[in-house]
């Protein structure tokens, strides 16, 4: 018996082959395209963490503004701290609720001294930052950046006791709104305090 029995006629064998040359590059296409959208759903999975880490920080900063600021408020004497109210559209006496948009007069911002910006100012020695307080409209020295407005109202509610309620909001800088356009604050006290004459 000769080798050539054993072995198939290849002339019967059907030739597919050539039928198959644009599978591989079908497949690595698709292979492409899956891989693509894994990692953009991946990215935005990240940006949206990170934005909502973002927020939540600087958040816990305004709060940290908020209760050192209130403090020094409360300490002042009744003649350092005049009646005033910033807080366009709202009385002296008118409740601010929670999430409510606030808007400043910044007429009464430069008279009476009632707000404040706090601006981001780069070390020169690192890579850290400080806090700066620039008053009302006060141009930001070179480098630094407005983060937050600060805007307290003061209500004298019993003269002869020097009871006086404040009321202080932490509104964030946005790069698309003025300080005088409607923001929710990041931060809003209110307390009543005797205050010495």
């Amino acid at each position: 018996m000769s080798v050539k029995k054993l072995l198939p006629d290849t002339s019967t064998i059907p030739r597919t082959r050539h039928n198959e040359r644009g599978v591989s590059l079908v497949e690595a296409i698709i292979g492409l395209l899956v891989l693509t959208i894994v990692l953009l759903a991946g990215a935005q999975l990240f940006r949206v963490h990170v934005e909502h880490l973002s927020l939540v920080e600087r958040a816990r900063r305004a709060d940290v503004q908020a209760n050192a600021t209130m403090n020094t408020l409360a300490a002042y004497n009744l003649s350092a701290l005049p009646d005033g109210n910033p807080f366009a559209g709202k009385g002296a006496n008118d409740s601010i609720a929670d999430g409510e948009q606030i808007s400043l007069d910044s007429n009464i911002c430069l008279a009476q001294a009632n707000c404040d910006q706090l601006a981001k100012s780069p070390q020169s020695g690192g890579t850290g930052s400080n806090y700066i307080t620039l008053s009302w409209n006060q141009p930001t020295p070179t480098g630094s950046s407005i983060v937050y407005y600060r805007a307290w109202r003061v209500a004298t509610l019993d003269g002869s006791k020097g009871l006086r309620r404040i009321t202080l909001v932490i509104l964030p800088a946005e790069a698309n709104k003025a300080a005088t356009d409607p923001i929710e604050p990041l931060a809003l006290r209110h307390t009543d305090v005797v205050q010495r004459q």
